[in-house]
C-alpha cells in the first residue's frame, strides 16, 4: 500500500498529539483534523497494516519507528516551508501553513531544503 497525503496528515497529526499530550486517541485525531472518528478508525487502519502505527480499539494510537520517522520528516518539511513562506515571501502565518500542507506532501525533504537553500531576487 502506498503512502498517501492523507496517511501523511494523519501521521503529522499523531505525532504532534504525541508531542503536546503524550499520547493520540482516536477523538483527538478526529477533532485536530476535522473529521469524524470512523473516518479516522479506517485510516489508522491502514496505517496500521502499513506498520507505521499499533493501533488496538479504545487505546491509544502509536506511532512505530518507522512511522515517527516519516512523521518527524513530514513535520520538518511543513516547518522549513511554513517559515521560508512568512519570511521570505510575506504570506500571513495562516496561509503560509496553508499552502506548506500542500507542497509537502509533493516535494522531498531534499528538493524543499535545495529550495530553501537557494537565493530569491
Amino acid at each position: 500500500m502506498e503512502l498517501t497525503k492523507s496517511n501523511e496528515d494523519y501521521l503529522e497529526a499523531i505525532c504532534e498529539l504525541v508531542e503536546e499530550h503524550g499520547q493520540a486517541q482516536v477523538r483527538d485525531i478526529a477533532e485536530k483534523m476535522k473529521v469524524k472518528m470512523p473516518s479516522v478508525t479506517v485510516s489508522v487502519r491502514q496505517l496500521s497494516d502499513m506498520g507505521l502505527v499499533e493501533y488496538k480499539p479504545y487505546s491509544p494510537v502509536l506511532l512505530t519507528k518507522k512511522g515517527m520517522q516519516l512523521a518527524q520528516r513530514v513535520m520538518k518539511s511543513h516547518h522549513i516551508l511554513q517559515e521560508f513562506f512568512e519570511k521570505k515571501l510575506g504570506l500571513d502565518s495562516e496561509r503560509a501553513d496553508v499552502v506548506a500542507c500542500q507542497i509537502e506532501h509533493i516535494l522531498s525533504l531534499e528538493e524543499i531544503q535545495k529550495l530553501i537553500k537557494c537565493q530569491c531576487s
